[in-house]
């Protein structure tokens, strides 16, 4: 791991109190240095993609990010960028899978690996199940 971006914290749950990113906390847990872990404002921010570019990451893989990447984050990863989707795409792209497919009354779902594009959900699919 080369290093993991979060979206910067944000008031969260009922109590609207602003919480730490769970995967940030396992990643410092698991000993990850706090200088790894990046929170930018905006993943097209200059000086948070030089960061990234210093880094030289082979891949980066998100989950649940909740913005749409810009091509010269897109572009840096040398194998390029794969989300993790909880649906078996192409169903159900965008925000709230889970909670559409029950509303729908879908018995069975899953997930997808797929390559991240400048549309939403739309990359080639790796691997569903």
């Amino acid at each position: 791991v080369a290093g993991i971006v979060i979206q910067p914290p944000a008031r969260r749950d009922r109590g609207r109190k602003v919480l730490p990113c769970p995967v940030a906390q396992y990643a410092l847990d698991k000993g990850l240095p706090s200088d790894l872990i990046l929170s930018p404002e905006k993943a097209g921010d200059e000086a948070f993609l030089s960061t990234l570019r210093d880094l030289q990451p082979q891949l980066c893989i998100t989950a649940a990010y909740g913005n749409i990447l810009p091509t010269k984050f897109l572009n840096i990863p040398i194998h390029g960028t794969v989300n993790i989707h909880p649906s078996l795409l192409p169903l159900y792209r965008g925000a709230a899978p889970v909670q559409r497919a029950l509303q729908d009354g879908v018995q069975d779902t899953g997930v997808s690996l797929a390559f991240t594009v400048r549309k939403l959900d739309a990359g080639p699919v790796v691997a569903s199940k």
